[in-house]
Order: structure tokens, then C-alpha cells, then sequence
């Protein structure tokens, strides 16, 4: 029997819920307890702040439901600086044949407390999820693991959601900056590469943001939603 587990908390400003974390895990019913209590753990003490709100969400799910999805190739680029890091992703945006690379870098560089992703038409370059403040959230994922029930790992967390992304057909691209004020690292994602970037922003920033960069020619609207909110999805090395 397996479980999917969904972790989100928030904080309280002004009246106003402030997204702190989320996280996710696929597990045996053996591992249930355990992961539960890790991620209540994740929840109480994450370098955002102080959570006002934890919800833990715990679903019974099918084997047969779950498609498995090889993880994408990864390099990484050293960057000195986040100035250099944008530029590595301004020459990503060009090669995908985007035209105003800076209104996409001004997207990025201001979607803050963002829960989701903001769903990007590439060829108008106009916003297309619904909740401009909540955006679209990846969920129903995890990483395959091989007796490995580590809780926190930036790298393979955002590797599983970048591949499960990319692997929706109209989805052609992904770039993202975490919103932990601990981890500068970003990256750019393609169909076949996942590529690090070792500096998108200054330690102890609380910038973050996530764009899927969207092809309508592809594949819907409503499909590529339901598929990334909604397929569960395992990702193996």
C-alpha cells in the first residue's frame, strides 16, 4: 500500500497568509509515520520563519496510478555572481527563441510568496494560470528511492519536479530560484537537461520564483494543468 503525503505551512502578515514551505513524499505504509513526523519537523523549523498554519494532507493511492519518469540529465554552471547567473539564463531563454528575455527575467525576479509556478506563453509571453498570487503547483511526486527516506534535499526535490514538468507535452522549459534565504542555487530545465546554476541570488535573500514556459501549440491548457497538479509521477535515476 502506498501513500502520497502533502506538507504545506504559512505565516500570518498583516492579515495575509505567507507561503513558508511545502513538500512532498510517495511512501510505503511503513514509512508512513515516520515521513509524517519529519515533515511536521520541516514545517516548525524552516529558515522563512515561524509557521502560524502546518497542514498535513495524506492520501491512499494505487500502484497502477503512478507512471515512472527517468530523471532529466544534470550539469552544473559556476557562476561567481547572481549578475552571471542571469545571464546563463538569459542565453537559455534565447536558445528557446524568446524574444524579451528581460520581461521574463523581471517575472522571475518578482514572483515572491508564490505557492505555484507561473505558467508562461512562449510565444506571447502572457501569464496563463488563473491565481496570478498562488500560480500552479507541481504536486503528486517523489523521488525513487532505495531504502533512502531522506526528508531534505534541494537538489533532488527540485530535479523530480523539474522532470515530472518536463515531461508534460507542452511545457518546453523551466527556470527557477528557490525561495530558502539559505540556498542560492537555481536552474534551468529543458526536455533533456537540468541544468544547476550555483548562484541566482544573495544568501539571505527571500526571492523565489518558478516559470513553466509553455508552448499552446503542444498541447491545452486544462491538460497540461491536470497533469502537472494532478498525475502522480515517480521519478528514477
Amino acid at each position: 500500500m502506498k501513500y502520497s503525503i502533502k506538507m504545506r505551512s504559512s505565516q500570518k502578515v498583516n492579515e495575509k497568509d505567507i507561503h513558508l514551505s511545502g513538500a512532498e513524499r510517495i511512501v510505503d505504509e511503513k514509512s508512513l509515520m515516520f515521513v509524517l513526523e519529519k515533515l511536521a519537523s520541516r514545517a516548525l523549523n524552516h529558515s522563512r520563519g515561524e509557521a502560524d498554519f502546518i497542514n498535513l494532507k495524506i492520501n491512499k493511492i494505487k500502484e497502477e496510478d503512478i507512471i515512472r519518469v527517468k530523471a532529466l540529465k544534470t550539469r552544473t554552471i559556476k557562476v561567481d555572481n547572481k549578475e552571471e547567473g542571469y545571464r546563463v539564463v538569459a542565453e537559455f531563454l534565447n536558445k528557446i527563441g524568446i524574444n524579451n528575455i528581460q520581461k521574463v527575467l523581471n517575472l522571475l525576479l518578482n514572483a515572491i510568496n508564490m505557492r505555484g509556478a507561473i505558467i508562461l506563453n512562449i510565444l506571447s509571453l502572457e501569464r496563463m494560470e488563473d491565481d496570478w498570487e498562488k500560480g500552479v503547483r507541481v504536486t503528486n511526486m517523489d523521488y525513487e528511492k532505495e531504502g533512502d527516506i531522506e526528508i531534505k534535499n534541494h537538489y533532488k526535490e527540485a530535479l523530480c519536479l523539474a522532470t515530472k514538468t518536463l515531461n508534460a507535452k507542452a511545457i518546453v522549459g523551466e527556470i527557477c530560484i528557490s525561495d530558502d534565504p539559505d540556498y542560492v542555487t537555481g536552474y534551468v530545465a529543458t526536455k533533456n537537461e537540468y541544468i544547476r546554476i550555483t548562484k541566482l541570488k544573495d544568501k539571505g535573500s527571500f526571492l523565489g520564483g518558478r516559470i513553466f514556459l509553455y508552448d499552446p501549440r503542444l498541447d491545452t491548457l486544462e491538460n497540461t494543468i491536470s497533469y502537472l497538479e494532478n498525475q502522480l509521477v515517480v521519478v528514477y535515476e
